[in-house]
């Protein structure tokens, strides 16, 4: 789906599609990473949520509007690269 997107963009002249692919891209495999290192996650950041930016976690914090502000300063260039997840011990059921 995300994809259909950049096309879109590209097809409507807004933004080149390169530089597009490539932020979604780095967002793809930060997230990755993020998931398939969930396990140990839970265990150092537990109930916090976490940014993760090259593979790495950069920062974390109870409140998500606290860290979406000190990711957006600090890391404003690469600002819609980063994961942002909820980590919990809990079992969340979601309703769609």
């Amino acid at each position: 789906m995300i994809k259909v997107c950049c096309v879109c963009l590209f097809e409507s002249g807004d933004l080149e599609m390169e530089p597009v692919v490539a932020m979604l891209l780095r967002f793809e495999e930060n997230a990755r990473w993020l998931s398939s290192h969930y396990e140990e996650l839970k265990k150092r950041f537990k109930d916090e949520w976490i940014g993760v930016l090259n593979e790495t976690v950069v920062d974390h914090d109870r409140e998500l509007g606290r860290l979406v502000k000190r990711l957006r300063k600090k890391y404003s260039e690469a600002y819609n690269e980063i994961a942002v997840e909820y980590v919990t011990a809990k079992e969340i059921e979601l309703i769609l």
